[in-house]
């Protein structure tokens, strides 16, 4: 099973220098991947925990610029409320400067409010998500056109591509069944968050009967609380399921989630600092990494 790391472009120790910090860390300790989370604008009422982001791109590019090797995730980017030429392009552009690393994690987003502060059509999100995702593999091949329902580019130059253009790994985010069918049918992974084990089982036999055969990464972002010794639980709130516990208790979860059929986490280690997100992110890969290689 590989290892993602999501890196601190949101909450408390959010920063330029915690997100190289954590990028180069995480390379440096054997992690696959390194990730970036995405929110726009978020209402008053709702500040955490992504009330204080760093854009994901922008994070993102630090992350790229301050790493060789670790590959680069989007975890994920709400494709519909964006401007998917302008989307196409950033994104490209970081896969240029990195090397061919990205794996663009994208999905439909869930907060209405956030569409309607960015001018996007919410009630339409999932058909306008398929376009957008359709236009993007189109301008990253090198089609210099493309038609569609609300979308419409004629004989335009689309450069630097990706190195892998329209082959650049796309993992869908979400947990229901419309989620699970978009990755069977037009993507290369499957990129839930905070399911537990059973949950995740139930939906992979579920992406694999659509799949028909075709190979679709089987991914899952969770929090985790990771304890070290003596450290008492704090208790950190998140929606879905959080492991929680010392090294040998987190490991024996993880292998739950493994024996699924999980062949990818990308984890958010809960912390309160940047010193201590350090440690736990040297804890995880000294105790737990390890354990799955």
């Amino acid at each position: 099973m590989k290892f993602g790391l999501l890196l601190p472009n949101f909450g408390a120790s959010a920063s330029g220098e915690s997100i190289a910090a954590s990028a180069r860390l995480a390379e440096a300790l054997g992690f696959d991947s390194v990730w970036t989370t995405d929110h726009v604008l978020m209402p008053a009422d709702m500040p955490e925990p992504y009330g204080n982001l760093i854009e994901s791109l922008v994070a993102l590019t630090i992350a790229a610029t301050a790493t060789e090797v670790v590959g680069l995730g989007t975890s994920i980017i709400v494709m519909p409320q964006r401007e998917p030429v302008l989307l196409a392009k950033q994104l490209a552009g970081i896969d240029v400067v990195s090397g061919g690393r990205l794996i663009l994690g994208a999905g439909v987003g869930w907060l209405e409010q956030e569409f309607n502060y960015l001018g996007a059509d919410y009630a339409n999100r999932g058909a306008r998500f398929d376009e957008w995702l359709a236009l993007t593999r189109a301008l990253w091949n090198g089609d210099g056109a493309f038609t569609g329902e609300s979308k419409t580019v004629d004989d335009a130059l689309f450069a630097p591509r990706p190195p892998r253009g329209a082959a650049t790994p796309v993992w869908i985010g979400g947990n229901s069944s419309l989620a699970i069918s978009r990755a069977a049918a037009i993507a290369d992974g499957w990129h839930p968050v905070g399911l537990t084990p059973a949950e995740l089982g139930v939906g992979l036999a579920e992406l694999r009967a659509l799949a028909n055969g075709r190979a679709v990464t089987a991914s899952l972002r969770t929090n985790i609380e990771l304890l070290a010794a003596g450290e008492a639980a704090r208790g950190y709130s998140a929606p879905g399921h959080v492991p929680r516990g010392r090294a040998d208790e987190i490991a024996a979860e993880l292998k739950a989630y493994q024996d699924a059929g999980l062949e990818y986490a990308v984890i958010w280690l809960f912390h309160e600092s940047w010193d201590e997100l350090e440690a736990k992110i040297n804890l995880f890969a000294e105790e737990l990494l390890p354990c799955f290689q």
